[in-house]
């Protein structure tokens, strides 16, 4: 029986986002995009797959441009990820953008305007 709160997936994400989140501060030159933040990381439940989910603070650079830069490094990500894995295999990594903020930020304003309608 389990007794643990959260899957093995989930914890294993956990994990990969505090480390992906110190490589890629250390490691990677993000200027181009911009100031990234993990925001969160979903395994399958093989753990073959991350599913890792990116966002940028005050960036001018497009939602593809953002995913495409760490598509490109991904395979280096992935090599320092090895070295610091205790786990047999090292999972594939794919990115995504996350823009949940931002329509948070939509809905926000949104509910002002109706607020302010309404007064």
């Amino acid at each position: 029986m389990n007794t643990r709160p959260y899957s093995r997936a989930n914890r294993y994400g956990h994990e990969l986002q505090k480390l992906l989140g110190d490589m890629i501060s250390r490691e990677l030159d993000t200027s181009s995009v911009g100031f990234v933040t993990i925001r969160d990381v979903k395994m399958t439940n093989d753990l073959k797959i991350a599913k890792i989910y990116v966002s940028t603070i005050k960036s001018t650079k497009s939602a593809e441009t953002v995913v495409e830069f760490f598509s490109i490094h991904s395979k280096y990500l992935r090599g320092l990820l090895g070295n610091q894995l205790t786990s047999k295999s090292v999972p594939e990594l794919r990115f995504y953008y996350d823009n949940s903020e931002e329509e948070a930020e939509k809905i926000e304003r949104l509910f002002v305007k109706i607020r302010g309608e309404k007064a």
